[in-house]
């Protein structure tokens, strides 16, 4: 990415934020091979475990890891088709709160295995993905939201001039009552 000339400082850093509480909470790959050599390594050397259960734990293995990979590129592939869509994410705060961002996706990249969405001037992780809003709706908001404002200067208006006859009615009364 460096090549492009793209600054992805942010994107290491909330990589980085993201890898790290990642780690806390699952087992990866690399994990489940720590494990399988631990177990290999203190087995009772009286009742070793067999081979085709270290054959069918590494098959396991390999099925999980195909899976992931699999489930990384479709992910990747459908952040990637979100170019150009307007998108609302929660983003957390430091202090864990849920902060909303939209915007429109200007480009998505990839690093580390992770897919970042470039909103504005910020990268954001596509976890954070709430809502993918259609442009047509967002039109239909603002011609709303257009029709509202008229209708409210219109009523705005009408009350002015209301006022207006209302005050021209009050000073010819009293200038009857004056004659």
């Amino acid at each position: 990415m460096a090549g492009l000339g793209i600054d992805t400082s942010s994107v290491s850093n909330v990589a980085a934020k993201n890898n790290s509480s990642d780690n806390k909470n699952t087992l990866d790959k690399d994990a489940f091979l720590k494990l399988l050599v631990t177990q290999m390594q203190y087995q009772d050397p009286m009742e070793p475990t067999s081979n085709t259960e270290y054959m069918s734990q590494m098959a396991q293995f390999s099925s999980v890891e195909q899976m992931q990979n699999l489930t990384s590129t479709i992910t990747s592939g459908q952040s990637m088709s979100l170019t150009g869509q307007y998108v609302i994410l929660n983003v957390p705060d430091a202090a864990g709160n849920i902060d909303q961002v939209s915007g429109l996706v200007d480009y998505v990249t990839v690093q580390d295995g992770k897919t970042y969405f470039h909103i504005g001037e910020n990268y954001y992780p596509s976890d954070y993905l709430d809502s993918v809003v259609s442009m047509d709706y967002i039109e239909h908001l603002a011609d709303q939201a257009k029709a509202d404002k008229a209708t409210s200067q219109a009523d705005a208006a009408a009350n002015q001039t209301g006022t207006e006859d209302k005050t021209d009615m009050d000073n010819a009364a009293e200038n009857v009552d004056n004659e």
